[in-house]
């Protein structure tokens, strides 16, 4: 376990834990609780003797470009975990291009940047495993047809952890999407390959192929990607319908959709479905990487992911570890489960009910009763599994406000118009789109000024060789991107958050080809792509041409780079405060689910009620 987990863990007593129920209310009269025997479709099944286990990581999807090196370290550990605990049981691993330990790789699929005199400089590494194959979607939906859903469709649990890239789809029905591995080959050369965009895997893809194979078994998850929370939708109706029994006369309106076929999988994600997901990182350090993507595999597994030496005991089940890694959460993460994601959907439906008219009495006063808890985030019910989800969220909303601190009377004492403020206020806040720029040169200034002047007199000096310091292997690279610039390519002026060089970094320093590398060449290529800007500068600046110096000095380039002091340290996710916005949405959720739960056992909806416990079940399978 990493020391920030460790530390923030400590002060979890069993007192600290008990005295989390103590501020509730409670009422005169008790609510109902659900059944005790669940409805057939949608109970845990019991496990038949004989019934085995299946453990599976997807992971690496992308480009080598965007497959960064935090996510191999996840990927490792958990491999190298399956293969110690579980050596005699069947397991599965997806990453990347499918490099697999022992092997001569095919390509290098783990970006890894690394940082040298202050510069951070490019890398890339392959990220064997053992067993590995392809992330591809051939390659995981067919395993997972002919193997995998085989192995558990007698009444096994498919342990399912996906850290991999996130998106979510357009169109009329958009859903989450995992990105799969998308460079394939299309020709005979090394540098043959092509990116097909189309290489996703969505919820209703992955449910349709789960729903017609897994018979008997049933699937827990966690998922770290961005937008992983559409598919808690594997197992959760995305609209839930009020009864006509709430009514005293049944509005007009559109049907409810027909249900989907049951299918019993749950689990936990690192954020919803409209949000990205933090800790994937090229450059991920043991002080400072942090997020979900490391917090619960460290807490699962007990393993170091730098080291894979012992770190902890570990924890025995997903649910465990997924307290644990929400407790030590400061990033954009909003983490979720199953069972609350349903509880959110119930939510969403209550809220919708303000409008109707015609509600019953008792369907009018548990409305009131919705609206007070989310207004106080207090809750009367005293059924045992509300008040245990009640007092885990106690425990986060505590930990929330000293993480934020400047969230931390709106989120102990606010009401849910001062919680929705807090949410609403991103576009203010440091960093956001618009804030805090400084006025530059206006674009088509800077654009003249590259293109007409400082371009051709830099492009003559680059191909005549007469820059000082420019040879050998950096030489070559420049004269390759002049000539692409020249194909109407921008390399100078280019803007996003992706590097428009690295793609070209990654083909022509020899990382791609791990078994040819040129570790001399590599080095050279990706110091000139790092340094290009502010190497062209520094030239511009000193030119005999004072139409040069004068055209440099209308583009804003870099100056010399100063390194950073000794013993400098920079601020990071793992230690600068939690945002109040992301603290807010987080705390306004806790109290929109159990406000939810409560509403359900005011009407005591029997079937959402056991729907819920199935979910809840399903969560705490412990490992085997």
């Amino acid at each position: 376990m990493n020391p920030l987990l460790r530390s923030l863990l400590a002060p979890l007593t069993l007192a600290g834990l008990l005295a989390g129920c103590a501020t509730s209310e409670t009422t005169e009269k008790a609510a109902p609780t659900a059944p005790p025997s669940l409805p057939t479709a949608v109970a845990p099944p019991l496990r038949p003797p004989g019934a085995r286990d299946a453990f599976v990581l997807l992971s690496g999807g992308g480009t080598p470009l965007s497959n960064n090196y935090s996510q191999y370290l996840q990927a490792k550990a958990i491999a190298t975990y399956f293969e110690r605990r579980y050596a005699d049981r069947p397991s599965w691993v997806f990453f990347g291009v499918g490099n697999r330990e022992g092997e001569t790789p095919l390509l290098a699929d783990a970006r890894k940047q690394v940082k040298r005199d202050g510069r951070v400089l490019e890398s890339w590494l392959p990220g064997p495993l053992r067993h590995n194959r392809p992330a591809t979607r051939e390659s995981f939906l067919g395993t997972l047809r002919d193997e995998i859903l085989p192995t558990v469709s007698g009444g096994g649990t498919l342990y399912l952890f996906v850290g991999d890239h996130g998106t979510v789809s357009r169109g009329a029905a958009p859903e989450s999407l995992i990105t799969m591995w998308q460079l394939k080959r299309r020709g005979e050369g090394n540098d043959s390959w092509n990116t097909d965009n189309q290489e996703t895997l969505g919820v209703a893809e992955l449910r349709q192929v789960l729903a017609a194979g897994i018979g008997r078994g049933r699937v827990v998850f966690v998922m770290t990607q961005c937008h992983a929370g559409g598919f808690h939708y594997l197992g959760v109706p995305r609209e839930v319908s009020a009864p006509g029994a709430w009514f005293k006369t049944r509005p007009a309106g559109t049907p409810p959709k027909p249900a989907l076929p049951p299918l019993l999988a749950a689990g936990f994600t690192a954020t919803d479905e409209q949000s990205l997901a933090a800790g994937c990182d090229p450059d991920p350090d043991p002080d400072k990487w942090a997020g979900y993507e490391r917090f619960i595999p460290e807490a699962l597994l007990g393993l170091d992911l730098f080291t894979l030496q012992p770190s902890g005991a570990g924890l025995r089940s997903f649910a465990e570890a997924h307290e644990a890694a929400t407790l030590v959460d400061r990033t954009i993460d909003k983490p979720r489960a199953s069972s609350e994601q349903y509880l959110e959907r119930w939510a969403t439906t209550i809220e919708k009910l303000g409008g109707e008219s015609g509600l019953t009495p008792r369907a009018t006063a548990a409305l009131a009763t919705y609206r007070r808890a989310v207004d106080t985030g207090k809750v009367s019910a005293t059924t045992p599994g509300l008040r245990e989800r009640q007092a885990q969220f106690q425990r986060f909303t505590q930990r929330l406000a000293e993480q934020s601190p400047a969230a931390k009377d709106v989120l102990l004492a606010g009401t849910r118009a001062q919680l929705e403020s807090a949410v609403g206020s991103a576009s203010t806040r440091p960093g956001a789109p618009g804030a805090g720029r400084g006025a530059g040169a206006p674009a088509e200034e800077v654009r003249k000024a590259w293109k007409e002047v400082v371009r051709p007199a830099w492009k003559a000096a680059a191909l005549a060789g007469a820059v000082p310091g420019l040879s050998g292997a950096a030489l070559e690279f420049e004269r390759r991107l002049l000539g692409l610039e020249d194909q109407g390519r921008e390399f100078m002026l280019a803007r996003g958050g992706q590097n428009p060089l690295l793609n070209e970094m990654y083909w022509r320093s020899s990382y791609a080809h791990p078994a040819t590398l040129d570790r001399a060449k590599a080095e050279a290529v990706t110091l000139w792509g790092a340094t290009r800007r502010e190497k062209i500068a520094a030239w511009a600046r000193a030119a005999e041409d004072a139409a040069v110096r004068t055209a440099v000095g209308r583009m804003n380039l870099p100056g010399p780079r100063r390194p950073p002091a000794p013993g400098a340290r920079t601020n990071s996710e793992s230690t600068r405060p939690l945002s109040a916005r992301t603290a807010a949405e987080r705390g306004l959720f806790y109290r929109r689910t159990l406000a939810a739960w409560e509403f359900l056992l005011a009407m005591d909806h029997r079937d959402a009620l056991a729907e819920l416990q199935a979910l809840i079940d399903l969560e705490r399978t412990p490992l085997p």
